[in-house]
C-alpha cells in the first residue's frame, strides 16, 4: 500500500534576519497541529529571529489554517518577534481579505 503525498510541506531557512518557514500544499484542520509545531520550532532554533511564511505555494486555506497562523503571530509577539505572511496571493489571499485578518498576518512589517 502507498502512502499518500502529505497535505503540506515546509522548508525552513534563515536568511537576511529572518527565519523563512515556507510552505507547500493545503493548510486545514488535518495539518493545524503540525503548522504550529513547524513555526514553534522554527523560532526556537533560531532566537532573536522574526518568522516570515512564505505562501507563495500555498493552494487552500481554511479557518483552522487561519486560526493557526493568528495563534503563531500572537504567540511571536508574546516572545518578542515578528511573524508575518508574505507572497500570499490567489485563494489563500482571497480567504485572509474576506476574513478580515490579512493586514493582522501580512501587512505588518516584521519588528
Amino acid at each position: 500500500m502507498s502512502v499518500p503525498p502529505p497535505q503540506l510541506s515546509h522548508h525552513v531557512l534563515a536568511t537576511g534576519g529572518v527565519v523563512r518557514v515556507a510552505l507547500a500544499g493545503e493548510v486545514d484542520l488535518a495539518v493545524a497541529d503540525d503548522l504550529l509545531g513547524w513555526l514553534a520550532r522554527a523560532a526556537a532554533e533560531h532566537p532573536g529571529l522574526a518568522v516570515e511564511v512564505d505562501m507563495a505555494e500555498v493552494t487552500f486555506i481554511d479557518s483552522s489554517g487561519i486560526r493557526a497562523f493568528v495563534r503563531a503571530r500572537n504567540d511571536a509577539v508574546g516572545a518578542g518577534r515578528g511573524l508575518r505572511l508574505v507572497n500570499t496571493a490567489g485563494m489563500a489571499l482571497r480567504v485572509l481579505q474576506v476574513a478580515g485578518v490579512y493586514a493582522h498576518l501580512c501587512g505588518e512589517p516584521l519588528g
